[in-house]
């Protein structure tokens, strides 16, 4: 609308990489930082702390680390959108 982008707050950048980890075939991690327009070392603090809160956890496929959601990863997601519903602002998430 106004010809810039909005930035992004912690819980939008955390749904967009809840999202890249579900529609990504294989969630390596560059794949999930490179869909959530995050550069691979802000990406890597995230998601050691989306570990920690228990919204992700990784696994070893193959000899690569790939990133699976939890229950309570879905649970955010559905959160998320549903304040997105409610509050609906000019950003929309990619």
């Amino acid at each position: 609308m106004w010809g810039f982008m909005m930035k992004r707050c912690i819980h939008d950048v955390v749904y967009d990489i809840l999202l890249s980890i579900t529609n990504a075939g294989r969630p390596l991690k560059s794949r999930v930082c490179l869909a959530s327009n995050l550069p691979l070392d802000r990406c890597e603090r995230l998601l050691k702390v989306m570990e920690e809160y228990g919204l992700i956890y990784s696994r070893i496929i193959e000899g690569r680390r790939v990133y699976v959601l939890t229950e309570r990863g879905y649970q955010y997601m559905g959160i998320y959108e549903s304040l997105r519903d409610i509050f609906p602002l000019h950003y929309k998430p990619t």
